[in-house]
């Protein structure tokens, strides 16, 4: 297909530049959540969104055009938007059923330099490599987003699967809480920390 990878930081700061590519990256999410996993989340005209899109959010959509192949979401681990604070925490404070209080084997941190990494996805119409590519472009992001907004550790609710394979990117991931199912999926929260050296070697 000849897909051309490019990744773009969204902000609420930068939304008068990103604005389409911002309402791709819900489309996309509605398409990899709802429509192909049947997970029952907000969403309207076709577009996905919960109560942590909110400005402390940071985004990142990998993308050919307008074309969206891939993004996730960060939030810091300090955020509050009128009862929510960030997923894992509002889990464990038993605010979301669908998620167990247990998520975690520690108490939700609340730290300005460890953020929450949510709405992970990679194109379902991909070919494996280039499935690959966009793993390997979250992975050069993450360590751009941890650089510029001084970010020492991610936590992050995923597949066993999905876990497996991000490690291959240059993440260094650490089981944070006990295995649960999920959406019809073996999940766990995970501490995940950018391995530089291994993410330089890889785009070399």
């Amino acid at each position: 297909m000849g897909t051309v990878m490019q990744s773009t930081e969204i902000t609420f700061e930068n939304l008068g530049e990103t604005g389409a590519l911002f309402t791709e990256l819900m489309r996309a999410r509605y398409h990899h959540f709802i429509e192909a996993r049947g997970w029952p989340l907000p969403n309207v005209r076709g577009l996905e969104f919960d109560q942590y899109d909110t400005p402390e959010s940071i985004y990142c959509a990998i993308h050919d055009g307008l074309e969206v192949h891939g993004g996730f979401r960060v939030t810091p681990t300090t955020a509050k938007c009128v009862n929510s604070s960030y997923m894992l925490r509002d889990a464990q404070l038993g605010l979301l059923p669908d998620l167990p209080p247990t998520i975690l084997d520690h108490p939700a941190p609340q730290d300005p330099k460890v953020w929450e990494v949510s709405r992970v996805f990679v194109g379902d119409t991909l070919s494996s490599r280039e499935r690959m590519k966009v793993r390997d472009q979250m992975g050069l992001n993450f360590a751009r987003v941890a650089r510029n907004w001084h970010i020492d550790a991610f936590l992050c609710i995923t597949s066993v699967t999905v876990a497996m394979l991000t490690r291959r990117s240059g993440l260094d991931m650490l089981a944070a809480g006990p295995r649960f199912e999920a959406g019809g999926e073996t999940c766990q929260a995970y501490l995940l920390k950018v391995n530089a050296t291994s993410l330089r070697s890889r785009a070399a």
